[in-house]
């Protein structure tokens, strides 16, 4: 029970909010002053647990996304389900990034409306993303307050003791505006993506390799057994840093390894490969994976920066350019301490991916059930990982990979993999029948090894310099299926096939079919906090890891 001075005071603290929100909201011009609409997942969740400080400074500069929603949502959701069904007549017949904008995406118009407004408060237009969906904004943090009814201030996160800004109250836009505002981004800089990389404890950089190369993780797999290199396909890793094209080459080098050469794709001005940061690792290990899997894919590094907007504007960037049938994620953040609209935001371009034929492949995390260990919201509280946690994405989980010389051996899942509930999206058709009763989305939906303790050799900056060193995580398990995905593609697209594209209704269908089962490796021992694995789908390894060439073949029958 609460005490008569605790309540004072928040009733207190309420006041000031309340007070300040005035003060911001008396500086507006008339025409924001007029009918506004609150955009209520704009508030950062870490402001509900954090300790606050200090108006941000009026003049501090601000960078600020203004996402556009789609059009004819309902039409799209139809098609997203036609185009994966096999036997649909839009089975396979995925769209082109202008087909995409011309059905589903805002319109020219809509932009033009949005800009208007920004401009008539005194704020910069840096950019609008080429599907449109993103309007890229700066400005100082009291025309950004005045223009969307908010006010910032400083905090001290409750947990990480560490400070951010963020605003006080939801943001809002003139009501004439939210037929086709969703959201804004970038009104606070709490959110930071984080690797889903794992060392042994021990971990030490050494002079040649060791834990599991090509050979045993292709072996153990059967993803030396389903014929092709990934000739002709190519595969986007999402990136928040860089790495050292020496490091690659040593690694292709030291496995007999040869293909195209991996190209940067900066984002917002981002290319950290000259002075690669804290990250270089994670980014190499996705390259290295994807190598070892898949060696003749083109491999696309889109690296922007660790920002809600620099998030945002890689996930538009990489539909827009359409380039690519999968893309590998290894970055997530914890779903409570996301502001929804971020996760909003993207989702809206994975939902353009999916319309296009793109696959994502992303690491479900590896703090277990308890994905917010190592953030504000804590250990105590289940959670999943975004982006794994969005629909239309296939959210990689971990195992424990036992071999006998480089064949399958045994697999019992990782104890930390991340798995659970999603609170933000609810749940997919495509998950109707694993046996679990969870109202919203679950996570993972596949696995592959990822426990460090049977990890990956790769080469990276090692505490001595470059060096080779073992490592794990969920980072491991994602680009490994998106390797695999870029052999598939290529093999149907030789038989006149559709590429695998949202690679989630198709494994669940395999999955639950007759034989299907054969197609994965079913994991049911082992668990993380919450959860156990089990025969059939569990919230730990999710349907299982890949027998490649069985999986392969069969996706190939049954999508023809």
């Amino acid at each position: 029970m609460r005490s008569r001075s605790f309540a004072l005071s928040a009733a207190l603290a309420v006041l000031s909010l309340a007070a300040v929100s005035l003060s911001a909201n008396a500086s507006l011009t008339p025409q924001t002053a007029a009918a506004r609409t609150a955009l209520p997942e704009t508030m950062s969740p870490a402001v509900s647990h954090s300790q606050r400080q200090d108006t941000l400074a009026a003049g501090q500069p601000m960078a600020v996304s203004v996402n556009l929603k789609l059009r004819n949502t309902a039409a799209l959701d139809r098609f997203l389900a036609a185009v994966s069904t096999p036997g649909d007549p839009l089975y396979g017949k995925y769209l082109t990034p202008d087909q995409f904008a011309a059905e589903y995406g805002p319109t020219q118009g809509d932009v033009d409306r949005v800009v208007r407004f920004l401009t008539s408060q005194g704020l910069t237009v840096t950019g609008v993303s080429a599907n449109r969906q993103v309007v890229n904004i700066g400005g100082t943090a009291d025309r950004i307050s005045a223009a969307f009814g908010t006010h910032e201030s400083m905090y001290v996160d409750g947990e990480q003791h560490r400070t951010f800004h963020a605003n006080d109250t939801p943001a809002s836009v003139p009501s004439d505006l939210a037929d086709v505002v969703a959201g804004i981004v970038g009104l606070d800089d709490h959110t930071s993506r984080t690797t889903r990389i794992a060392e042994p404890d021990a971990s030490t950089p050494a002079a040649t390799p060791g834990g599991f190369g090509p050979a045993q993780y292709d072996g153990a797999y059967n993803l030396d057994k389903v014929g092709t290199n990934g000739a002709g396909t190519t595969v986007a890793l999402w990136e928040f840093d860089g790495y050292r094209s020496s490091d690659l080459t040593t690694y292709d080098r030291r496995f007999g390894l040869s293909g195209p050469a991996v190209r940067t794709v900066p984002v917002d001005g981002a290319d950290f490969d000259a002075h690669p940061g804290q990250g270089q690792g994670e980014v190499e290990l996705d390259s290295e994976i994807v190598r070892g899997v898949a060696p003749n894919a083109q491999q696309l590094i889109y690296e922007a920066p660790n920002s809600d907007q620099g998030e945002v504007d890689m996930a538009a960037r990489i539909v827009a350019d359409n380039k690519a049938s999968v893309i590998s994620i290894s970055w997530g953040s914890c779903e409570p301490d996301t502001t929804v609209s971020i996760m909003t935001a993207v989702n809206n371009s994975f939902k353009q991916a999916a319309a296009q034929g793109i696959s994502i492949f992303s690491a479900s995390g590896d703090d277990g059930s308890r994905d917010c260990s190592r953030s504000a919201s804590g250990p105590r509280v289940p959670a999943v990982d975004f982006p794994a946690s969005s629909p239309h994405n296939t959210g990689v989980g971990g195992t424990n990979l036992r071999l006998s010389g480089n064949t399958y051996s045994a697999e019992s899942a990782w104890i930390t993999s991340g798995g659970g509930t999603s609170k933000v999206f609810a749940r997919p058709t495509f998950q109707n029948g694993t046996g679990v009763s969870a109202a919203g989305r679950t996570v993972p939906d596949v696995s592959s090894d990822a426990d460090p303790a049977t990890g990956f050799a790769i080469f990276t900056q090692g505490k001595a310099g470059p060096s080779w060193q073992i490592v794990g995580g969920t980072s491991a398990a994602a680009p490994l299926w998106a390797g695999f995905t870029a052999l598939y593609d290529q093999k149907a697209k030789a038989a006149g096939r559709a590429v695998l594209g949202e690679a989630n209704p198709k494994l669940y269908v395999l999955a639950n079919s007759g034989g299907g089962q054969s197609a994965f490796h079913d994991v049911t021992t082992g668990g993380n906090q919450d959860f156990r694995a089990r025969p059939g789908y569990d919230q730990v390894t999710g349907l299982g890891t890949p027998v490649a060439d069985q999986l392969a073949a069969r996706l190939l029958a049954a999508h023809r």
